[in-house]
């Protein structure tokens, strides 16, 4: 099953590690809430992010999911992982002079009884 969620984000950072892998840090703030909890459902999956940044849609590439906070005041931090072959570190880099941008995560997610619909 495709599951596609949308979200407004705030860009936190990124990293680039000696070994090639990259975390990239996004936060959401409480009006997302519901779309943060929904991205949970593509946990342990490839999840393809695009962003809109001035009227156009960049590919930031395929992540999996790091793991997700949930702070008191409701906002919430994504962190995803991938590997330097996975990403478009160009469109990243767009993200970093964004203030609040939207984005797309796409993944393809297996049901519970392992049928796909």
């Amino acid at each position: 099953m495709k599951v596609k969620v949308k979200s407004f984000v705030k860009y936190k950072g990124h990293n680039v590690k000696q070994n090639g892998t990259v975390l990239l840090t996004l936060s959401a703030m409480y009006g997302e809430i519901e779309n943060s909890i929904k991205t949970l459902q593509m946990l342990n999956n490839d999840v393809k992010i695009t962003a809109r940044i001035a009227k156009q849609n960049v590919e930031l590439g395929v992540f999996r999911i790091k793991n997700i906070l949930f702070d008191g005041d409701g906002e919430s931090v994504l962190k995803f992982e991938t590997l330097t072959d996975f990403i478009e570190m160009d469109n990243i880099n767009k993200i970093i002079i964004s203030d609040e941008f939207k984005i797309l995560m796409e993944a393809d997610v297996e049901l519970e009884n392992g049928e796909d619909e």
